[in-house]
C-alpha cells in the first residue's frame, strides 16, 4: 500500500523536477500516469496482481513518469527495478541522460547499471586458449576437434592485441567497448558462453570482465536491460538478472515484446550441424579416452548418417517455396517424422553418455590435475559440445511435439533448403504462434510488478490484441490510455485522390511518382515512408533527377547518417526528402521545422509470408475466425498510428500528413482505422 511517507517521496521528486528542469512543462497526461503506476506497483487496487498497461502518447513525459514513481516503490519494497527497451538508442537515452537527471530529483538516493547478455563479454580463459597458436604440435590433441577453424596469423594477432589491452586495463572486455570489432565466427569462440563457465574454478574468476558486470548488477538498484536479455535470461534460470519474485518490470516499447518472444522461442538445426557435433562428441571421448584410459563411449555414427541420409531423400522430395517447405498447421510428414524420431532417440542417447564423460572428466581433473594447456581448451570444446547436442535434442522434441488441444494455436514447423558450393544443407525449424502462456509463466505470474507502455500499445482503440499476444488475459490487471497534450485539430490528415488502387503495383507506382513532383514542398522538410522497398526504388528512379529537394534513401546511407544529412539540409534552410521503410515509421525524432509533411505511400498491411505467420493464420481459418480481422487490420492500425507520429513531436509543431491509399473511403475497415486516429483534420479529396 501507499504509505504516507512513500507517497510523500513520489510527491516531492516531481516537486524538485517541475522546479528544477529547464524547459520542464506540466502534463496533466504525465501526472495521471504517475498515479497509476504508484496505485498498482503499490498494491492499492484489491486483488490486483500489479500490472499495469499505459499507452502513453509522445510528449506525455512518460520516462520520469514511469522512474520517478517505479523507484521510491522499488527501494521502499526492497526489489530491484528492472528497466527494458527494445533497442540500443533507447538504452543509452536511459544510461546517458534519464537516469542520471532522475537522480538529481528522485528524493531516494538509487544505484543503476546496464545489463549485457554473456555473449557481450570475453572470456579471458578462451582468450588466452585461443591466442596462444594451438596448432602447436606439443599438444597432445586432435585440435580439429577443438576449433571449427583454428585461428589464422591475421586472428592471431587480433586476439593477442585484445589480451595485451585487457590485461593494460585498456579494454574492458566488452565488444561494446571496441572500436573496431572481430567478425563474428571469431568472437563467439572467445565470448562468454554459460556451458563453457566454469565459474569460481576459473583461475580467472576474479578479473573476469562478466562477474564483474554481474556484482555491479546485484548491487544495482536499477537494471536497464533489453527484451532480448529478459526473455534469454528468464529463460534459462536468471544467469544476469535478479530473480523475478524480486523484480519490478518496466517494459518500454512494449508493442514489440510479442515479436522479440515469437523469435526467442523459435528453435532451429540443420543437417550438417548434426553431423559435426555427433563427430565433435565422438572425437573428444576418444581425446578423453587416451588422457585418462577411460573408455570411448559408444555413439553410432554410422547408425545416424543413414538416417540423415534418408530424411536427405524424403526432403529433396517436397516442393520448396523459395527454399521453404512449410508443414501444414505445424503437422509434419509422417515419414520425415518417422527418421527425425529415430535420429532424436540416438541423438539423446550420444547427450546422456557425453554428460557422463564430461562429469567424469571434471571428477578426473579433481584427483589428477592436467596441464591448462590441455585441460582449459578441452573443457571450451565439452561444454560447446554439450550445447550444440543439446540444442540439436530440443528442436528434435519441438519438432515432433504432437499438437493436441485443436484450441491453441499449433506450433510454426518448416523446412528451410540451403545450396552453397553445389552442396545442399537442410535446417529443420520449429516455433510456437503463441507465446502467451511462456510470458505469463516467466514474468507475469511471478514478478513483484509490472508496467508496460509504449506510445502505441492499442490498437484500434482497443488493448484486445495486445492481451491475447502476451498472454495478459487476468481481469485483474490495469490498462490506461493517455491523451496526448498536442493539438491534433490544426493537422490535416489528406486521404488523396488517387486513380490507382494499390494492389495495382505498376499503375499506383507511378501515380505515386507523379503526385509526389506535385505535392513535396522544395523548401521543407519531407518524409515519405513506403511499405515495399521495390515501390520505393522504382519511385526513386521516376523521381530523382525531377525533384528540387535533395533526396535520402533508406540504404544509400546508414539511418542515423539519413537523419544526420537531413536535419543539416535544413538548418541550412535547404528542402530535404527522406523515403524510408518499416525503421522510419517509429523512432524517428525530427521536431519543428526539420519535418512538416508526412507521406504515407499506403497502409502497411501484413501479407503472411513467415511460416510462423501462414500457420497461425492458416489455424485462424480452419477455426473458422478471420485473420485478416484478427491480426492484419489491428496491426494495420497500429502502424498507421506510428507512422503519423512522426509528424508532431512538441506543442510547437505544425504540418500535414497525405496518404496515397484510397482503401480509407472504397473499403469497408477504412472508418475503424481513421476513428484509431487522433483527433486530425480528415481532409478526403
Amino acid at each position: 500500500m501507499l504509505s504516507d511517507e512513500l507517497k510523500a517521496k513520489i510527491r516531492d521528486s516531481f516537486i524538485a523536477l517541475k522546479e528544477d528542469m529547464d524547459g520542464f512543462q506540466v502534463r496533466g497526461s504525465q501526472n495521471k500516469m504517475i498515479a497509476e503506476i504508484s496505485k498498482t506497483l503499490a498494491g492499492e487496487y484489491q486483488d490486483s496482481n500489479k500490472i499495469l498497461c499505459v499507452e502513453a502518447p509522445t510528449g506525455t513525459g512518460k520516462t520520469f513518469a514511469y522512474l520517478l514513481s517505479s523507484i521510491p516503490i522499488a527501494k521502499f519494497s526492497k526489489k530491484t527495478l528492472i528497466v527494458s527497451s527494445a533497442n540500443v538508442a533507447l538504452q543509452e537515452q536511459l544510461l546517458l541522460k534519464d537516469l542520471p537527471e532522475a537522480q538529481k530529483y528522485c528524493t531516494v538516493d538509487f544505484e543503476y547499471t546496464l545489463a549485457k547478455g554473456r555473449s557481450r563479454y570475453v572470456c579471458i580463459r578462451n582468450l588466452i586458449n585461443l591466442a596462444q597458436d594451438n596448432a602447436s604440435e606439443e599438444l597432445p590433441l586432435n585440435t580439429d576437434l577443438l576449433f571449427d577453424e583454428p585461428p589464422n596469423q591475421y586472428q592471431l594477432r587480433e586476439l593477442n592485441y585484445l589480451h595485451d589491452d585487457y590485461c593494460a586495463k585498456k579494454w574492458n572486455g566488452e565488444i561494446d567497448d571496441l572500436t573496431k570489432t572481430p567478425e563474428y565466427t571469431l568472437w563467439q569462440k572467445i565470448a562468454c558462453n554459460r556451458f563453457t563457465c566454469t565459474v569460481k574454478n576459473c583461475e580467472f574468476y576474479q578479473d573476469c570482465a562478466f562477474f564483474k558486470a554481474r556484482k555491479k548488477i546485484a548491487q544495482a538498484d536499477v537494471i536497464i536491460a533489453n527484451h532480448d536479455l529478459v526473455l534469454a535470461d528468464l529463460s534459462t534460470g536468471n544467469t544476469v538478472l535478479p530473480d523475478v519474485a524480486d523484480s519490478i518490470f518496466i517494459f518500454d516499447e512494449a508493442h514489440h515484446l510479442n515479436t522479440k518472444a515469437l523469435s526467442h522461442f523459435s528453435l532451429s538445426t540443420n543437417t550438417e550441424f548434426i553431423k559435426s557435433s555427433i563427430r565433435q562428441a565422438k572425437g573428444l571421448s576418444e581425446q578423453i579416452a587416451k588422457l585418462t584410459e577411460q573408455e570411448v563411449i559408444e555413439i553410432d555414427i554410422e547408425q545416424i548418417d543413414n538416417y540423415l541420409k534418408d530424411l536427405a531423400d524424403l526432403l529433396k522430395s517436397l516442393s520448396f517455396d523459395e527454399n521453404v517447405y512449410l508443414f501444414n498447421q505445424g503437422k509434419v510428414d509422417s515419414g520425415i517424422a518417422e527418421i527425425s524420431t529415430q535420429l532424436n532417440t540416438l541423438i539423446a542417447q550420444a547427450l546422456n553418455k557425453f554428460i557422463v564423460l564430461k562429469k567424469s572428466w571434471e571428477d578426473y581433473l579433481k584427483i589428477k590435475p592436467m596441464d591448462k594447456h590441455i585441460a582449459s581448451p578441452l573443457n571450451n570444446s565439452l561444454g560447446e559440445c554439450e550445447q550444440h547436442l543439446i540444442n540439436i535434442v530440443e528442436l528434435f522434441l519441438s519438432f515432433l511435439k504432437t499438437d493436441d488441444d485443436a484450441k491453441k494455436s499449433p506450433y510454426s514447423r518448416w523446412i528451410e533448403k540451403n545450396i552453397s558450393n553445389k552442396k545442399t544443407n537442410y535446417n529443420l525449424c520449429s516455433a510456437q504462434t503463441d507465446i502467451s502462456t511462456n510470458l505469463d509463466t516467466l514474468i507475469w505470474s511471478k514478478a513483484a510488478g509490472c508496467v508496460l507502455t509504449s506510445a502505441t500499445l492499442s490498437s484500434l482503440g482497443s488493448f484486445d490484441r495486445l492481451n491475447r499476444q502476451l498472454g495478459l488475459t487476468k481481469i485483474d490487471n490495469q490498462y490506461l490510455r493517455l491523451p496526448s497534450p498536442f493539438s491534433f485539430e490544426q493537422v490535416d490528415f489528406i486521404i488523396a485522390k488517387f486513380k490507382a488502387a494499390p494492389q495495382q503495383v505498376y499503375e499506383h507506382t507511378q501515380e505515386v511518382a507523379t503526385q509526389l513532383l506535385q505535392r513535396i514542398d522544395s523548401n521543407q522538410g519531407t518524409l515519405v515512408l513506403f511499405a515495399s522497398n521495390k515501390q520505393m526504388q522504382m519511385v526513386a528512379d521516376l523521381v530523382e533527377n525531377k525533384l528540387e529537394p535533395h533526396l535520402l534513401i533508406q540504404g544509400e546511407f546508414s539511418k542515423k547518417a539519413i537523419l544526420e544529412k537531413h536535419i543539416n539540409l535544413r538548418q541550412q534552410n535547404q528542402g530535404s526528402v527522406i523515403f524510408g521503410l518499416d525503421s522510419f515509421a517509429e523512432g524517428v525524432d525530427l521536431k519543428g521545422d526539420n519535418l512538416t509533411h508526412v507521406i504515407i505511400v499506403k497502409l502497411r498491411f501484413n501479407v503472411p509470408t513467415s511460416p510462423i505467420d501462414k500457420t497461425l493464420a492458416d489455424y485462424l481459418e480452419s477455426q473458422k475466425r478471420n485473420p485478416f480481422m484478427e491480426i492484419s487490420l489491428p496491426d494495420a492500425s497500429l502502424k498507421l498510428i506510428q507512422a503519423c507520429g512522426r509528424l508532431i513531436r512538441t506543442e510547437t509543431d505544425t504540418g500535414k500528413i497525405t496518404i496515397f491509399d484510397n482503401r480509407l473511403v472504397t473499403k469497408f475497415y477504412g472508418k475503424q482505422l481513421l476513428n484509431a486516429l487522433p483527433n486530425y483534420n480528415i481532409v478526403i479529396e
